[in-house]
């Protein structure tokens, strides 16, 4: 159970805008939001309409597993923890690298393993830890860790989409009526990669979700079920108004399994316990942003609204369209910014030696984001589509073709780039899929 404290009052709902004007609404959920910016000098990015270079590759998906919900949580991922048994014990050098930075790191290491990586939130995700110890031979904490930390430093990109009528094809047989979700997950560890899979969850012998994971990982990152997909970016640092020490013990309580990670409240939105109904994209937009929460990026979308999240640990700021969204791993207000507040970042950073690590972060983010608001911005303008060289140029409207040259996109996928989606959250399925086994090469 959580340490007793005093919740915010229930945000209200947020206005649904109509489809044919400007579609974006805020909520607020708390104070104004904002994180601690992440650079020294602005960064710039082209904006003479250059368009960005395509990496021209076929659909790739990684291996495929069934997890069966029907079975004891002991028994889910035995399979998959067997399949990858040697290459999960790539996560002991990982794990013992994340202290190297500490002060007396020996003993914080074996301060960790003893005391904080024991269990999880949720009894059901433990058993089913449980089993890969067991499936696996690797020891408790490397797996629980693994569990707790693995959400907490990727670079993505997320957004949603509605698809628009091509003009030229009144009658197409293809059902643009509604949004998809796109998606890339780029991680600079390289180790990982061999890990990605793509798990078919089931009851009663029917796939009700799907998710794009990490073997020997039961939380969700990247997931569809019909009604709702979901997906989860980075975000660097909680708000301006948030303290710090509100934030320490947060995350603490999260790796004593006091609190449950972003992944397995992800995990909740797709697929409850048995017998219960998972909740409705209107519910998660009343209820997620007051609950406990690591602070980090959310995208969720229902095939007719989509919402981003810039979750605090217990407020948002929420964008909610029926249009387009979009957000990679830095706040809105982050795009105003003058060198001013560059500078007073810089200066009040409390971990010095990572400042250029998070200069480099914001401004790859700003330019994703940038790329992206570019490439939609193209493709709802027709005449300027097709005035586009012939290998830049993608078909009138916004189509599934569309959305995925998106995710081909340098840089949205980069060097970094573990895999990219598309999801439609309507059918409840994973629609187009590249994976990475190596890194990308970037397009001369």
């Amino acid at each position: 159970m959580d340490p007793k404290s005093t919740d915010p009052p229930a945000p209200a709902r947020p206005k649904m805008v109509p489809r044919m004007e400007p579609s974006k609404a805020s909520l607020r959920t708390s104070q104004t939001t904002s994180s601690s910016p992440t650079a020294s000098t602005p960064p710039t990015t082209p904006t003479d309409g250059t368009p960005p270079r395509r990496i021209s590759k076929p659909e790739v998906r990684p291996p495929a597993f069934t997890v069966n919900l029907d079975l004891p949580p002991r028994e889910r991922y035995k399979e998959i923890g067997k399949v990858y048994k040697e290459k999960l014990k790539s996560l002991k050098p990982i794990y013992d690298n994340l202290f190297n930075h500490f002060p007396a790191k020996n003993f914080v290491r074996l301060f960790a393993r003893h005391t904080l990586f024991r269990r999880v939130y949720r009894y059901e995700e433990q058993q089913e830890i449980e089993g890969l110890v067991e499936a696996t031979g690797l020891p408790r904490y490397l797996i629980v860790a693994y569990n707790t930390l693995l959400d907490t430093f990727m670079g993505c990109t997320s957004g949603a989409v509605r698809l628009a009528h091509d003009p030229t094809k009144p009658y197409s047989d293809e059902n643009r009526d509604k949004m998809l979700h796109f998606r890339t997950l780029d991680w600079g560890m390289d180790e990982l990669r061999q890990l990605v899979i793509l798990i078919n969850y089931q009851r009663g012998g029917k796939t009700i979700a799907q998710a794009v994971t990490y073997a020997g990982f039961v939380g969700v990152l990247t997931g569809v079920r019909q009604g709702l997909s979901a997906s989860l970016n980075f975000r660097a640092a909680a708000s301006e108004n948030t303290r710090k020490r509100t934030v320490r013990l947060h995350k603490l309580l999260v790796l004593l399994g006091i609190r449950p990670s972003v992944s397995s409240q992800l995990r909740n939105f797709l697929f409850s316990e048995k017998h219960k109904q998972p909740p409705a994209l209107s519910e998660i937009i009343h209820k997620f942003p007051r609950t406990h929460c690591t602070p980090c990026y959310v995208t969720l979308c229902d095939g007719d609204f989509a919402a981003f999240f810039e979750k605090d640990i217990t407020h948002a700021d929420l964008t909610v369209s029926e249009e387009f969204v979009v957000g990679t791993n830095h706040d809105g207000r982050m795009e105003a910014w003058k060198h001013a507040e560059y500078d007073a970042f810089t200066k009040s950073h409390p971990i010095p030696h990572a400042v250029r690590g998070a200069v480099d972060l914001l401004e790859d983010s700003l330019q994703r984001k940038r790329c992206i608001n570019r490439l939609h911005d193209a493709a709802s303008n027709t005449k300027g589509n097709w005035r586009a060289k012939p290998e830049n140029r993608v078909e009138p409207g916004i189509g599934i073709k569309t959305v995925v040259s998106w995710c081909h996109a340098w840089p949205i996928t980069n060097e970094n780039t573990h895999f990219s989606c598309v999801m439609d959250p309507k059918a409840g399925n994973i629609l187009w899929m590249r994976y990475y086994e190596d890194p990308p090469d970037e397009p001369g």
